[in-house]
């Protein structure tokens, strides 16, 4: 049965090239865009999971609206920091993080 159904198959593709063609590399491009699409979201979900209680972990971004168009950037002012963590009991702990173009080596390890 299975044999049979490959054969009816194999022989319409032949039959119809063009048309065979078009449906194998939409296929093609469909199952890559779904693959890619898939490793981006397992990436974004394991960002910062190596930390204990990494469900807890947040990021404050702002909205910049530049001619029309809105941007969020992770950079806030300094003074945010501490005064979420004395606005909101709920807020443990609060960290300033500001990035640097430097390259951090120890030993053999960058």
């Amino acid at each position: 049965m299975l044999k049979n159904y490959l054969k009816i198959a194999l022989r319409n593709l032949l039959r119809h090239k063009g048309y065979s063609f078009i449906n194998v590399v939409g296929l093609a491009i469909g199952m890559a865009c779904c693959i890619l699409i898939l490793l981006w979201v397992r990436d974004e979900l394991s960002y910062d999971a190596f930390h204990p209680e990494s469900d807890r972990i947040y990021r404050v971004v702002q909205e910049q609206r530049f001619s029309g168009s809105v941007q969020q950037v992770a950079v806030v002012a300094a003074p945010v920091a501490p005064a979420l963590a004395n606005d909101f009991p709920e807020v443990e702990i609060a960290v300033r993080i500001r990035p640097r173009p430097h390259l951090v080596s120890f030993g053999e390890k960058k």
